[in-house]
C-alpha cells in the first residue's frame, strides 16, 4: 500500500536513472550517505537509501513496488530548503515532470499500460490538488476495465487530496466489481487514518 507520510513531493526517476547515476550524483552534491534498508515484501518495506544534505535534511531514494516506481523525496523542516533540494534533483537526474506523466496517461489505450501510467501519476503528484491530475483520474475511474479502476483508487491515494474523497465514496457503494469496491472502502480507510479526510 502506498506510504502516505511523505515529505516532499515525490521525484520520479526515470526508468534509465541507475544506482551508479544516483550515487554519483550524491557524491557530487556532498551528501553524506547513512545507510538503506531492504526491501522486505512481506511487511510491505520497500528497499530505501537516505543522505544528510548538510542543511538539516536528507534526501531519501524509495523503490515502490506497489506503484512500480522508482523516486527521491527530501525531508526538511524549512519548505524553501526542501525545495531547493528538490530542484536541485530535477537539474541533476532524469526525472519526469507532471505534464510528462499526464502526457503518458493519454497515449495508453490498452487498461495495462493506462493503470501503470495512473499509479505514476498518483505517486508523482504534487502536494496540493491540480485540476488537470484530478479530471484524468477521476475519468479513470470509471473505465470499464476493473484494472484501470483499481489503478485509479490507488493513485487518489498516493496523491492524497481531500479532492478524492466523492469519487472514492462512490466506487465503494456502487461499482460492480467487488474488489474495486472493497479497494475504494480501503483507500477511504488509509485516507481518514492519515487524517487526508474525515473519519
Amino acid at each position: 500500500m502506498p506510504d502516505l507520510n511523505r515529505t516532499s513531493r515525490r521525484l520520479i526517476l526515470r526508468d534509465h536513472v541507475d544506482a551508479a547515476a544516483i550515487r554519483a550524483f550524491t557524491d557530487n552534491a556532498g551528501w553524506t550517505f547513512l545507510g538503506d534498508i531492504d526491501r522486505d515484501p512481506d511487511r510491505g518495506v520497500f528497499y530505501e537509501a537516505k543522505w544528510d544534505t548538510d542543511t538539516g535534511g536528507s534526501v531519501h531514494y524509495i523503490v515502490d513496488e506497489f506503484a512500480d516506481v522508482p523516486y527521491m523525496v527530501v525531508s526538511n523542516d524549512a519548505p524553501d530548503v526542501a525545495e531547493e533540494t528538490l530542484s536541485r534533483i530535477e537539474d541533476g537526474l532524469a526525472v519526469w515532470t507532471l505534464d510528462e506523466m499526464l502526457d503518458d496517461c493519454y497515449v495508453h489505450v490498452y487498461p495495462a499500460g493506462w493503470a501503470k501510467s495512473l499509479l505514476r501519476l498518483g505517486a508523482g503528484a504534487p502536494v496540493h490538488a491540480v485540476d488537470s491530475v484530478v479530471s484524468h483520474v477521476v475519468f479513470s475511474s470509471e473505465h470499464d476495465d476493473a484494472a484501470v479502476r483499481r489503478a485509479a483508487i490507488w493513485a487518489m491515494v498516493y496523491t492524497a487530496w481531500p479532492e478524492f474523497e466523492e469519487p472514492l465514496v462512490r466506487l465503494a457503494r456502487t461499482d460492480s466489481d467487488a474488489q474495486v469496491a472493497r479497494e475504494a472502502q480501503l483507500a477511504l480507510e488509509q485516507l481518514a487514518e492519515s487524517g487526508v479526510i474525515e473519519p
